[in-house]
């Protein structure tokens, strides 16, 4: 039986972003950057500080969006899953290599009135963006 857990990120939890920490002070370590399979799309969310996006799996009309896979000590997985707000929470993603882990998602009714940032292909790009 693993140890440890993979968990994949594509926001404010990502490296350098300002929710990271509650993966560093659990432990988990950086193990790649990499894309979602095209199957998703992603949003600015309205509800949150820091900022936050929502990544919705829709399947048709999806793009691959940049993610960061950590590996999390299973003994410390069920305290950050549990620390995560709704309407964000944890599902299984399908990454561009055709794996699958463990990741946030969001749920559908909040990405109603949420701003489309899909095309950017990125939480940071966004916040590039805006920064500028």
């Amino acid at each position: 039986m693993s140890t440890t857990v993979d968990v994949v990120v594509c926001g404010a939890h990502m490296s350098g972003l300002p929710l990271n920490h509650q993966l560093t002070e659990l432990g988990a370590t950086l193990v790649s950057k990499t894309r979602t399979a095209p199957e998703y799309r992603l949003y600015k969310l309205d509800c949150y500080s820091p900022p936050r996006p929502g990544l919705l799996r829709v399947n048709a009309d999806g793009v691959a969006i940049e993610v960061e896979v950590w590996q999390l000590p299973l003994a410390a997985y069920g305290a950050f899953v549990a620390s995560v707000p709704g309407p964000l929470g944890f599902g299984t993603l399908k990454l561009e290599d055709g794996k699958q882990a463990q990741g946030f998602l969001c749920e559908f009714y909040a990405t109603q009135q949420a701003l489309d940032i899909s095309a950017l292909g990125s939480w940071r790009a966004f916040l590039q963006q805006t920064a500028g």
